[in-house]
This record gives C-alpha cells, sequence and structure tokens, in this order.
C-alpha cells in the first residue's frame, strides 16, 4: 500500500498504539498488584491479631445496656470498656511482627463487621451465655499505606513509559527525517532527469536535421556516435521518469487485448541494431500466432524491450542468443525469455528487480545503466496483477519467467 504525502506514517501509527497498550497493561497490572497487596496486607493483619487472640487464651463478657445494645469486654478487661493495655502491647507487637507499622482500631461486639468493612478482620471469642464475641480489627489509614508501598512500582512504572516513549519518539523522528530526505532526493533526480529529456530531444533533432541538410554528415561516424549515445541518454531518463510515474501513482493503464507475437516481433526489431553489433539474434519460438494478451500495449513492449535489452548487456563472449517462447497457462499466459549470458548468481536473484541494483562481478559494476529496467518491469507486470521471476540455467544464462493473467471479467 502506498501512503500518501501529508498522511499519518504507519510507524507512527503503531508506535502510538503500542504505548497506548503498553499503558493499558500497566494500568491492568498495577491494579492487580494492589489487590494483591491489599489481600496480603489482611493476610497479615488476621494473622498478628489470631496470635495475640491466641495468646491472650481467654473469653469475652458481653452485657446489653438500658437502651438494649449489646456491650462487651474482656474477662481480663477490668478498668477499660473492651480492652486492656496488655491486648493492646501484644497485637502492637504483632503487627510489627508481620511488618504493620499503622494505626489500628479496635472492636469488640456480637456482630462481625469485617463484611460491612472490607479493610477489617474479625476473630470470635466465646462468651458468659455461649454465645460469640467478635474482635474487629480496622486500619483507617490502609488504603493510603498500601498505595504508600507502591510509590516505587508506580515511579518505575512511569519511568519505563517515559523511556519507552521517547525512544519512539525520536526513532519516529529520525525515520520520517530520512523519508524526507529520501523523497527530497528523488524528487530532485526526478526533476532533473525531466529538465534533462528536453535538452536530450533537440540534440536528437539537431543531428537529424544536419544530416538532411548535408550529404556528406550523413555516415560522418562522429555524428553517429553522437546520435547513439544521446538515444541511450534519452532511453535512460525515460525510466527514470516512468518509474517514478509510477510510484507516485500518476500512471494509469490503458489496456487491451492484442495478439503477442507481433508485439514480441516488435520488440526484437528495435533491438536489431544493438544485436548486429555483437552478432547476436533473437529468436521467437513456439509463440501461436493466435495466442492474445490483455494490457498496456506500450508498456508491455517496454517490459520485454528491458528484458532484451538486459540479456544483451550481461551477454557473455560467444555471440548472445536470447530465445523467447510462450504459452497458455490455467490462469493466463506464460512467456519465457532465456539468454546464453554469463547468468545471475543465485545471491543476487531477488536483488535484481530492486530499483538502483546492477549485477556485480566482484566489486565492480561492468555495465552501464541505472539498474531500473528490471524495476520498471516488476513494476508494471504487477499493475497487470501479473508477475516475473528469474532462474539460472545451465550450463549458463538466466531464463526471465513471465506471467500475465487473462482478462478480469
Amino acid at each position: 500500500m502506498k501512503w500518501k504525502k501529508g498522511a499519518v506514517s504507519p510507524i507512527l501509527a503503531a508506535s502510538v498504539l503500542g504505548v497506548l497498550a503498553l499503558i493499558a497493561f500497566q494500568l491492568v497490572w498495577m491494579r492487580y498488584s494492589r489487590r494483591l497487596s491489599e489481600e496480603l496486607f489482611n493476610q497479615r493483619a488476621c494473622m498478628a491479631l489470631c496470635s495475640t487472640v491466641e495468646n491472650y487464651g481467654g473469653g469475652a463478657v458481653c452485657n446489653k445496656n438500658d437502651s438494649g445494645e449489646s456491650c462487651c469486654r474482656l474477662n481480663s478487661a477490668d478498668d477499660n470498656p473492651a480492652f486492656d493495655s496488655s491486648f493492646h502491647a501484644n497485637l502492637t507487637e504483632q503487627l510489627k511482627f508481620y511488618q504493620i507499622d499503622l494505626g489500628y482500631k479496635l472492636t469488640l461486639s456480637t456482630e462481625k463487621l469485617c463484611e460491612k468493612h472490607p479493610y477489617q478482620c474479625s476473630v470470635s471469642l466465646p462468651t458468659e451465655n455461649g454465645e460469640n464475641a467478635f474482635i474487629n480489627l480496622v486500619f483507617p489509614e490502609k488504603e493510603a499505606f498500601v498505595l504508600q508501598k507502591m510509590n516505587i512500582m508506580v515511579a518505575a512504572t512511569i519511568l519505563i513509559l517515559l523511556f519507552i516513549s521517547a525512544i519512539l519518539l525520536m526513532a519516529n523522528w529520525a525515520l520520517m527525517k530520512q523519508k524526507r530526505l529520501l523523497q527530497t532526493n528523488v524528487d530532485f533526480f526526478n526533476n532533473m532527469a525531466h529538465e534533462f529529456r528536453t535538452p536530450l530531444t533537440n540534440i536528437g533533432l539537431a543531428t537529424n536535421m544536419l544530416t538532411r541538410k548535408h550529404e556528406i554528415l550523413q555516415n560522418n561516424p562522429f555524428l553517429e556516435v553522437i546520435q547513439r549515445e544521446n538515444g541511450k541518454l534519452q532511453a535512460q531518463v525515460e525510466q527514470v521518469l516512468q518509474l517514478a510515474r509510477l510510484e507516485n501513482g500518476d500512471f494509469t493503464l490503458q489496456p487491451e487485448t492484442f495478439a503477442l507475437l507481433p508485439l514480441l516481433q516488435s520488440v526484437a526489431d528495435d533491438m536489431a541494431i544493438q544485436m548486429e553489433e555483437k552478432n547476436g539474434q533473437v529468436l521467437l519460438e513456439t509463440i501461436p500466432a493466435t495466442l492474445t494478451v490483455w494490457g498496456d500495449r506500450t508498456h508491455l513492449a517496454n517490459v520485454f524491450r528491458n528484458l532484451v535489452d538486459n540479456a544483451l548487456k550481461y551477454s557473455s563472449d560467444a555471440p548472445p542468443v536470447i530465445r523467447i517462447s510462450a504459452a497458455s497457462i490455467a490462469n493466463g499466459v506464460e512467456i519465457l525469455v532465456k539468454d546464453n549470458g554469463i547468468g545471475i548468481p543465485p545471491d543476487q536473484c531477488e536483488h535484481v528487480f530492486k530499483k538502483f541494483q546492477r549485477m556485480r562481478e566482484g566489486n565492480l559494476h561492468t555495465q552501464k545503466g541505472f539498474g531500473l529496467g528490471l524495476a520498471y518491469a516488476k513494476s508494471v507486470l504487477q499493475l497487470h496483477k501479473g508477475h516475473i521471476k528469474v532462474q539460472n540455467i545451465s550450463p549458463n544464462g538466466s531464463q526471465f519467467d513471465v506471467f500475465l493473467p487473462h482478462k478480469p471479467h
């Protein structure tokens, strides 16, 4: 999918979603940790109260006052309405043993209040009349105490989130900067190629007029060099501009159904001069005259012209022989372009269709060009919903497999 200029970067969007997901996960984890901390606190507090009651070993006395309410006290608490100082001292000591240094409140009643107040625990004591009294332990500042214990966890979580967010922000900023720089370079080269096209066209027109007006120059070798090299430059510039239009989306196909053989024959005729220079030939083999394809005639011709030109560039010392065959298959048409050149190393087969990639011999590029021909061919075939692949053939040479689907219904 191609992203338009000004659209939100997919990497930036993914980073934001990742940070939001991490924040949500951390919030859930902290909530779970707080619940575990509260449960652990309750367990320790109840264990401390149980140990204190077990050491006390006595019971409680409960009487009803004039208003009918039950008033309870420990058996040993003669001078206190409920608890004596030794019970408080023992409970405080047990709480410190369980690492709870927090103010508390104790109540003694015939009702178990922990169901109404989750921040307390209750332990039962027998009374003289055979019923049970409940010691209720309440911590008014328990919530603040638990949150204080989680301060380090909260601070660490915030620092980690800030650190990750800063890294993602810096990475996205660097990527967007590189993207802008790359787009600037691409625009510069495209504009430069566009500006080159006009003077190159004028050079071609001027040399043609010279040969027409001055017959003595018609076979001039220097003028032929100018015309040949000018044609090569024009072809390279057109490749750059065509590929730029493909990538920018400023390109629309004009598909039609046409016979494949005449198209390939025209490509062979166009490459005849280059083939003669190397004593090579293009052979059209087993191509039925009735075989048709669906696509843009002009750009498909450019695709096969680039394949033939590529085979010619990387030909071996022997005269180049390029064989083109085609056949109808289940879902479309398959065209094979074979050559007897130097072949393509296996480690470079996946890279030859990338822009500005040319096959290397050692550390040197032996052939001229921008390395755009095969990238252009792949892009055009993808627009046709087709594909192209390359493989080595023995004893030497390479084979390009081109697939074009049937006309969609």
